[in-house]
């Protein structure tokens, strides 16, 4: 519909729902947009818009260029319906228009309208507790919502299994690039945009992942992605690294050429150190580069970027979309290109053929430690000799996140060991080679008015590497153990001097701030650090002892 013929005033106020119509001063006429009108939209799209006969209709805010509101205006003019004046209001806002206008409402709209405000209030409690994670389980007599705070599961709230079913269909229903149902037997993803009206202020974007459990159970996993801190969202230091690990980093984003890798699993903070990374890049830099960044969906909030679209033509799998995206834009004069994860031979051969050109790329990948990120590279096709150019791989990092103990109810280990809560082995074993204490090292405490749980937040414990070319030489030629020698060995030795995230994690412990019991769940046990890291080992005291006086 031509925008000329509308007069678009996104300042006037609405009116709050239960205080007769909500556009009462502005809709004389019937609403047309409801069932059976002249510009009747799908229940999924009433969130959205709503028309009127007198004229006007009420998008929802920053919605006006949507798919969605785009369809239904364009409809309108090729209907000849005379929509000259639009207004901006909240979702649930339009929604009570459906609502409260007698006979606009049918039973089914009815209970999608419930359905969407019990998920906006489901992720409104989850955004309260600072949640990562909302993850909804069916099981054969009811549905558990459970939220994950600070790296731990908690129950949210609970439902009926058909109500579960129906909040896993509302939110597919408004979800990008998706249809209004789940299927039962096969997998699906998606994203709610701020644009989808179920996400509270301070969340950008919500990833979704259904999957089908055994005996036909839905499951649902919806990762949070909230708002950056527009005064830490180029500050590497508050994530935990050690100095070390921050000295690495900035020599990899000075650097205008070569392939930047970071690994570590699902919900270990890489998306948040790369868009990190490349903000502190652009200030760096004066913002004088092109940055372009592919994908699906968009999670990196970088000042300046170019978001390349990942669009599917009739025809084209989403696979052959990204990998069109991908040679695209390296045709489009970028600087750095940056690509949402590695995720496949083809990808992964773009991606070091473009290393080669010259040109800085960074992406994710899934691997086990910064080492074996060669090793998965190795599995995506790269061959050997690529792998052993030190003109190509130039920076990786791998990276965990743990708890961070909340200072006010954390309980000292002396008094865990002498309650039987931990075992003497370990307690042991933590106190000589941290050379603290027991009264001077944590456990998670039982949870008080200043944290969640006993935890306050999560830290990073990472491990980073600048390969060498006797590193990469050492790889080409299949000697594992002499490359991690060589990248262990320190510095004045001829090595690297790397720190193993083990390590890293240990200095925490040390230092009171994390728990011996979840660095052995979650990184590696301290037996294997006392046999695998020896030298590193020796040193943790004065580690610790360094840390402290920086912190």
């Amino acid at each position: 519909m031509p925008d000329e013929h509308l007069s678009y005033d996104p300042s006037i106020p609405h009116k709050q729902p239960g205080h007769g119509h909500p556009f009462a001063e502005f809709a004389a006429g019937p609403l047309i947009s409801g069932p059976g009108g002249s510009l009747e939209v799908p229940v999924a799209d009433r969130r959205l818009i709503a028309a009127f006969q007198n004229g006007l209709a009420v998008v929802a805010r920053g919605s006006r260029w949507s798919p969605q509101v785009k369809a239904a205006l364009d409809r309108a003019f090729r209907a000849e319906l005379d929509l000259h004046r639009i207004i901006e209001a909240d979702s649930e806002t339009i929604l009570a228009a459906y609502e409260q206008l007698a006979g606009a409402t049918t039973d089914s709209s009815r209970s999608e309208i419930e359905r969407q405000r019990d998920l906006r209030r489901i992720f409104a409690q989850a955004a309260e507790e600072q949640a990562s994670d909302i993850h909804f389980k069916m099981f054969s007599g009811h549905c558990e919502i459970r939220i994950r705070v600070h790296g731990r599961l908690l129950t949210l709230a609970t439902r009926s299994p058909e109500d579960g079913i129906a909040l896993i269909n509302a939110a597919f229903a408004v979800a990008a690039d998706h249809g209004s149902s789940v299927g039962t037997n096969g997998f699906m993803k998606g994203a709610l945009s701020r644009s989808s009206g179920l996400l509270p202020a301070g969340i950008d974007l919500a990833r979704l992942q259904y999957s089908p459990a055994s005996g036909h159970l839905p499951f649902l996993a919806v990762r949070l992605k909230y708002a950056g801190d527009v005064n830490s969202n180029s500050d590497l230091g508050r994530l935990g690294y050690l100095p070390d690990h921050l000295v690495d980093l900035t020599l990899m984003r000075r650097r205008t050429s070569g392939l930047y890798l970071l690994a570590g699993k699902v919900s270990s903070g890489k998306t948040t150190t790369l868009q990190r990374l490349l903000n502190a890049m652009m200030e760096e830099k004066s913002h004088e580069i092109s940055i372009m960044a592919i994908e699906e969906p968009v999670e990196l909030d970088v000042a300046g970027a170019v978001h390349v679209a990942i669009t599917a033509r009739s025809g084209q799998s989403r696979e052959q979309a990204f990998v069109e995206a991908v040679k695209a834009t390296l045709r489009s004069d970028p600087n750095v290109v940056v690509i949402g994860e590695l995720r496949d031979r083809e990808l992964a051969g773009h991606a070091i053929e473009f290393s080669m050109t010259g040109h800085s790329l960074w992406s994710t990948v899934h691997a086990g430690s910064a080492l074996g990120i060669l090793d998965r590279l190795s599995d995506l096709g790269i061959e050997n000799w690529k792998l052993a150019d030190p003109a190509i791989v130039r920076g990786l990092v791998y990276q965990r996140l743990i708890g961070v103990l909340c200072p006010n109810c954390r309980i000292s280990c002396a008094e865990v060991l002498h309650r039987g809560d931990l075992a003497p082995r370990l307690a042991e074993r933590t106190t000589g080679v941290t050379g603290q204490p027991l009264s001077h090292l944590y456990v998670r405490g039982p949870g008080c008015q200043q944290c969640r749980g006993g935890l306050i937040g999560r830290t990073v414990v990472a491990e980073t590497i600048m390969p060498d070319p006797h590193l990469l030489e050492f790889y080409a030629r299949g000697d594992r153990t002499g490359m991690r020698s060589h990248w262990l060995r320190k510095k004045s030795a001829g090595g690297l001097g790397g720190l193993p995230v083990l390590h890293h994690a240990m200095i925490k412990v040390g230092m009171g701030l994390c728990d011996i019991n979840e660095v052995e769940e979650e990184v590696d046990l301290i037996s294997a650090y006392e046999r695998d890291f020896p030298e590193q080992a020796r040193s943790l005291p004065a580690d610790i002892s360094a840390s402290r006086c920086t912190a």
